[in-house]
């Protein structure tokens, strides 16, 4: 397929920043590169407007020349399934795209010297009530599991707060044991009315998750934008503490792939049990799924487990496959 530039209109994509929008954009990424094309990118998104390039800026050399192609077309010809190779990852993506010079100004303003941080995340809202895809952890456990990674490791001095919930900043700051930085709570996508510049909410989610790559480790519950934090710096010490269910028709990266807390406290890894029931990591099938790869084939990922196909439902999987693949 010859490509001159990809494009997209707010109806198309309607997805988060992190888990839709970036992701739709990194499946693409491996079939281009194979190709030597480099098309320019023009998209519209519901939630974010024109991503591009006030949040993402295209790396040299574009060569626009060619058809338009809408992104959803260009995913149905070749789309892969992304793999656990990080690094190389992180490669493909930098060689396509790096953050918008206004994105990287912000993030260094907010920055308050993150070497011996903990970056903590906690995903509120609609991640707490949507069993398909993740189980529910309250506050005050999740800052069990912070303080548990905390005592792991006594070179963590500071704590980088984020999360959507503004009850659960206010807890971490009375709570956590160490000088903390509190970012701004974020806002959900999936809310029925969201305030601010479409520009701005995708900036200050790209800040944040880019803060959160800049620091020593991470914790966090079940959430694409922490997690794409190991895309930015793959040797980031990135672990999650909450199931990533096997919802779709391949597990759901970045979070999917993200190493699982093990706690050295007894009551704390009882509430990671808890909150890890039913991960796709742990359904027999999972033992068939590539490891060690960048990207595959979704022909050679398994189909997923019936039992686990969520809001998906008996032969969801098509479905839900085919709303990813078009960005629906």
């Amino acid at each position: 397929m010859h490509i001159g530039s990809i494009t997209a209109s707010a109806k198309e994509i309607q997805e988060g920043l992190f888990g839709g929008v970036f992701l739709f954009i990194l499946e693409t990424l491996p079939a281009l590169q194979e190709r030597g094309s480099r098309p320019s990118w023009d998209l519209d998104t519901k939630h974010y407007g024109r991503i591009i390039p006030s949040v993402l800026e295209m790396v040299e050399p574009i060569d626009g020349d060619g058809p338009r192609r809408s992104l959803a077309e260009v995913r149905e010809f070749d789309t892969r399934a992304m793999g656990d190779d990080f690094q190389s990852i992180s490669k493909l993506w930098a060689d396509y795209f790096r953050p918008a010079q206004a994105v990287v100004d912000a993030t260094n303003r907010a920055d308050p010297g993150l070497e011996n941080s903990l970056g903590v995340h906690y995903r509120g809202g609609d991640k707490q009530r949507s069993r398909w895809d993740t189980n529910p952890i309250r506050r005050v456990d999740f800052l069990a599991v912070v303080e548990d990674r905390i005592r792991e490791d006594p070179t963590i001095d500071h704590c980088l707060v984020a999360s959507d919930d503004a009850a659960f900043i206010d807890h971490a700051r009375r709570r956590i044991g160490l000088p903390v930085t509190l970012l701004p709570a974020g806002a959900q996508h999936k809310v029925k009315t969201i305030g601010g510049a479409p520009a701005a909410r995708a900036g200050a989610a790209l800040r944040d998750c880019m803060l959160l790559s800049r620091c020593r480790a991470v914790i966090q519950t079940s959430s694409a934008l922490p997690s794409f934090a190991k895309i930015l710096r793959p040797e980031l010490d990135c672990r999650r503490c909450a199931a990533s269910k096997w919802f779709g028709r391949v597990p759901y990266f970045p979070v999917a792939y993200i190493p699982v807390h093990e706690a050295t406290d007894l009551a704390t890894r009882a509430v990671i049990e808890k909150a890890m029931v039913d991960d796709w990591s742990r359904q027999p099938e999972a033992t068939d799924v590539p490891r060690g790869v960048a990207h595959t084939r979704v022909s050679s990922i398994p189909r997923p487990p019936a039992r686990h196909l969520g809001r998906f439902g008996r032969l969801g999987w098509l479905r839900g496959w085919r709303d990813r693949l078009l960005g629906v």
